[in-house]
């Protein structure tokens, strides 16, 4: 295998394939209370996702994931219709995320049956039916989705989604980039698939952007990916590099204040979700900071403290939000907010 950076397609599924594979790399970006409580337990954690053999650790996860994908497309539905009134807002923000501590903690079947209450809490107060997850395709409804890999080197290979719509592409027009990045535990699939149903597809897309969902960790730690990523867009695309945007949530938001100090002048601007910190760099671009005011797990006061430290930041907060459903609206206000950023 040669060196050097490269573009190439992958197939329509990942891994097996197979409806539990797709739900495990979906699964919530939340699992960055592993790296934050410490109540989790590596051995059983791994347990079946390398062999492919079914475990009680698998099957748990696979249930979790379902369960997410269940209050993701709830939530969405009742809260682009404006039903999710202030005191279910809070009660099911309040809900999920203990629910996350309780299955790190290893109380997996409390988890999955708190966050199902919550659907249906969420389906009688708003009037919207609560969903069922019985099958996830294997690319999404967006045009232009697609599964790629990036090869940055022999030993790093990173997986992404890619939304590139088929009339931005064809119009000849520059394009702007929105790099999306997850948070722990998630994967390229969670800002197309999930986040609010893949909001971020959508509004990225409205906005002339082809979005740009990797794999996160290699993002954290080092710019290299960042670089790569954009040499090969600017060969296989028109890229307007005055609009480069990253976005990130939780861990991603780290990624994305860090490639903000890396390369400044390679970014236009920043938005980070539940996360980030303090960027003081020389040319440092504009970074939106919106932290969710019932986050237990990336408080509030944190975001607000690496807003503040940041001299081109800005801070705003979601009333009612947690750590993981604060993202759909996170992401509303963050594309807003980016579509009146101008050429620096």
């Amino acid at each position: 295998m040669s060196t050097g950076v490269t573009w190439f397609p992958r197939g329509a599924r990942s891994d097996d394939g197979s409806v539990a594979d797709v739900m495990r790399r979906t699964f919530l970006s939340v699992a960055v209370a592993l790296a934050i409580i410490g109540v989790h337990q590596p051995a059983l954690m791994a347990q079946g996702t390398a062999s492919g053999v079914s475990t009680p650790a698998s099957e748990a996860r696979e249930a979790l994931a379902r369960a997410y994908l269940r209050m993701d497309r709830a939530y969405a539905a009742a809260d682009s219709l404006g039903r999710i009134s202030d005191s279910t807002r809070m009660r099911v923000n309040r809900t999920f995320d203990r629910a996350t501590f309780s299955f790190f903690g290893g109380r997996f079947a409390a988890a999955v049956a708190a966050i199902d209450s919550s659907v249906q809490l969420l389906a009688v107060a708003s009037g919207v039916p609560s969903p069922s997850v019985t099958a996830v395709p294997a690319l999404s409804a967006f045009p232009g989705d697609s599964r790629r890999s990036l090869r940055v080197r022999d030993d790093l290979i990173i997986p992404m989604r890619v939304v590139a719509a088929p009339a931005l592409v064809a119009s000849k027009r520059p394009l702007g980039v929105l790099l999306a990045l997850h948070g722990a535990g998630g994967d390229e699939n969670m800002f197309v698939d999930a986040y609010g149903q893949g909001i971020a597809a959508r509004l990225a897309a409205e906005q002339g952007l082809v979005l740009v969902s990797p794999t996160t960790t290699p993002f954290v730690q080092s710019a290299e990916p960042f670089d790569s990523l954009l040499a090969v867009l600017r060969r296989e695309l028109r890229i307007d590099t005055a609009r480069v945007f990253v976005m990130g949530h939780s861990m991603g938001a780290g990624a994305a204040a860090s490639l903000a100090r890396a390369r400044p002048s390679h970014i236009a601007a920043v938005v980070c979700l539940a996360g980030g910190a303090s960027v003081s760099v020389p040319g440092a671009p504009p970074m939106l900071f919106i932290g969710a005011a019932l986050d237990p797990i990336i408080p509030a006061a944190r975001v607000r403290a690496a807003a503040e430290g940041t001299p081109t930041g800005r801070y705003e907060e979601l009333a009612g939000e947690g750590h993981t459903l604060m993202v759909r609206r996170g992401v509303l206000r963050g594309l807003a907010w980016l579509a009146e950023q101008r050429p620096r």
